[in-house]
């Protein structure tokens, strides 16, 4: 890394392309390039733009009127490398932690394939209903074509979903095995669904009209 020094712009002006330039007056670490016409404002992003180290030489504004840049001093990049670095350490673990659950999250998903569902043919055939039509079938079995509105997991065996149908809302509670599948895992809102299940009226208190408590249901 260089040393402390001062230069003018044409000494300047014969430096390497990589050399960087910050201006605490001037430059800018939203725009700035770190040129010498778009300095960048901080020698930390000077640092963040070089992305490793050895960092190229790097300039700050000179302290003598006649001299517009100076080699930024080795104070100032020790102080400014040691941020830097811990930077780099956030990032890396970052980095390595998304890595895992991405890892994870595809082991589980490759499991999950292995999960099968499959109507019950023992119990009375669902009638296709849409959900304004709900309130006339509770504690009925039903079916009921729609869109995801909105989803909620909770732990690995409950899963609320608040269906609709272009005739009104449902709450639709799904558990165990229903939650478990590769269909349930990767299922988001906007995804188009057929569900299984016993309409049952929600106990006093709570927000919404109906649930639908899916004990049969399928994607």
């Amino acid at each position: 890394m260089s040393g402390d020094s001062s230069i003018g712009t044409s000494e300047v002006k014969n430096m390497s392309l990589g050399d960087l330039y910050t201006s605490e007056k001037s430059g800018s670490d939203e725009v700035g390039g770190g040129s010498e016409e778009k300095p960048f404002k901080t020698i930390l992003q000077a640092m963040r733009s070089a992305g490793k180290e050895p960092f190229p030489t790097i300039y700050v504004d000179s302290k003598k009127d006649e001299k517009r840049w100076e080699v930024a001093s080795k104070s100032q990049l020790k102080k400014i490398q040691k941020i830097w670095q811990r930077e780099q350490y956030k990032n890396e673990d970052r980095l390595k932690q998304e890595t895992e659950d991405a890892e994870k999250r595809e082991k589980n998903l490759e499991e999950a394939k292995k999960v099968k569902i499959a109507e019950d043919t023992t119990l009375p055939t669902a009638a296709l209903i849409k959900i304004r039509d709900s309130t006339a079938h509770r504690d009925k079995r039903v079916k009921i074509n729609g869109w995801v509105h909105r989803l909620r997991r909770q732990g690995k065996g409950l899963m609320f979903i608040v269906l609709r149908d272009g005739s009104g809302y449902i709450q639709c509670v799904l558990n165990d095995k229903l939650c478990q599948t590769y269909e349930a895992l990767i299922l988001a809102t906007e995804s188009t669904v057929t569900l299984y299940g016993v309409i049952k009226e929600l106990p006093e208190g709570k927000l919404v009209s109906f649930a639908y408590k899916c004990n049969d249901c399928r994607k």
